[in-house]
Order: structure tokens, then sequence, then C-alpha cells
């Protein structure tokens, strides 16, 4: 089941050809390293995008990460908890 979290983040990322990837991030004062990235897609918000990724760290547990081009900020939108 996945938790609405919608909280602000610091997200750090590489680029690889041309592609926006996300490493890690910080929250509640935690460094979460991301292990792999199960998904991403895009929306439109007028002629911005917002970007999502469906993330997993190094114990498993999965995230949602958005990111919204037209301000520029990282957003926790989902953790799923059993």
């Amino acid at each position: 089941m996945d938790q609405e979290i919608n909280q602000p983040v610091e997200v750090m990322v590489v680029f690889e050809k041309g592609r926006m990837i996300p490493v890690r991030f910080r929250w509640n004062g935690r460094v979460i390293k991301i292990t792999k990235i199960t998904g991403w897609w895009r929306a439109n918000e007028g002629k911005f995008r917002i970007r999502h990724f469906a993330v997993i760290d190094h114990n498993s547990q999965f995230f949602q990460l958005t990111y919204k081009e037209r301000t520029a900020e990282w957003f926790l939108s989902k953790i799923w908890v059993e």
C-alpha cells in the first residue's frame, strides 16, 4: 500500500546520455541511496514537465520521487508500506 508524503527533498542526480538519474536523496535527516530505478514517467504541467521516478533503496524500500521543472523542486511523493 502506498502512503502519500508530498514533502520537499534534496536529490543528487547524474546526467547520462541526456537523462536525469537520481542517485540519492535526503529525507527527514537521512541520506537514502538509490540502488535501482524501477520506473519513470513524465506528465505535463502547462508547458513544463513533471518527472516521476519509482526507486528502491538498499533495504528494498520503495519511494516515488517527483521533479517539477517549473520550480526546479524535488518532492518525495509516496512511500510504499506493508
